[in-house]
């Protein structure tokens, strides 16, 4: 990353801590908005009592299992999705079904089956990350160019070899796409999954000082859950950006 860019970054983080600012005490209550500095105060106060490790550690234990199991699954069925037209017709349905219903509105059914503890909150999270690795992953593998194919199937190629070394590379862009936007879900669905009596972790701090009207602790945990999400997928765009270059020519533009 070079310094141009870094400083691009600096100032679009200063841009919304100054509009937080302006609009603490003024269009907001500070009863409801709290200044930046205040939270920065309480945030200080949680690492000293080390009570926000312990909700870090508990909320990226959950996301790095639910995300690593979804996008596994998703990886799998979107081969599968894509592969032919008639699984396609046959998946499609249930797939766009499903991904209109949020992961909250998942909780009592998650309860119902899971109960309230930690394969419950695995599920909600690789819930909310599978459907878009399917997608992306079967929008790959579908365009693929058939002129790759024929080619590879002149030379003698079997289905295996064809799958590996024409219709998985042609599929790469859109799966790493998918990791990516899978990563943001993840972190939005960890709240959700946190609802099922979490006695620990960010989502559970966000919810647990909203019901108790804390908003300096509710703050905290919007700073944690957004500086970690962009934390996370700036690294994975830069992993994505040595691994695959040839393959992502417009990543970052």
């Amino acid at each position: 990353m070079n310094l141009a860019k870094i400083g691009r970054i600096s100032l679009s983080m200063l841009l919304v801590i100054g509009v937080w600012w302006a609009s603490s005490g003024t269009i907001f209550s500070e009863m409801i908005v709290p200044k930046p500095w205040d939270v920065m105060k309480q945030f200080v106060d949680m690492i000293e009592s080390k009570e926000l490790f312990v909700h870090i550690t508990a909320s990226f234990r959950r996301i790095s299992v639910g995300y690593v199991l979804g996008c596994t699954i998703g990886l799998v069925l979107g081969m599968v999705m894509g592969a032919t037209r008639v699984t396609r017709d046959i998946l499609t349905p249930p797939i766009e079904f499903f991904r209109n219903i949020p992961p909250v509105a998942m909780v009592p059914v998650v309860i119902s089956f899971f109960g309230i503890g930690e394969l419950g909150k695995y599920f909600l999270i690789s819930y909310a990350t599978t459907i878009v690795m399917i997608l992306n992953t079967a929008a790959g593998v579908s365009a693929t160019p058939r002129i790759r194919v024929r080619a590879a199937q002149c030379l003698g190629a079997d289905q295996w070899s064809i799958f590996l070394r024409v219709v998985l590379p042609s599929a790469w862009p859109y799966i790493l796409i998918g990791l990516r936007i899978a990563l943001g879900f993840a972190f939005t669905g960890i709240v959700a999954s946190e609802m099922l009596a979490a006695q620990e972790g960010i989502g559970f701090l966000i919810m647990q000082s909203t019901n108790i009207l804390e908003p300096l602790d509710m703050f905290v945990g919007f700073v944690l859950l957004g500086g970690f999400g962009l934390l996370t997928d700036q690294t994975l765009r830069a992993v994505i950006g040595k691994l695959a270059r040839r393959h992502m020519v417009a990543i970052g533009r």
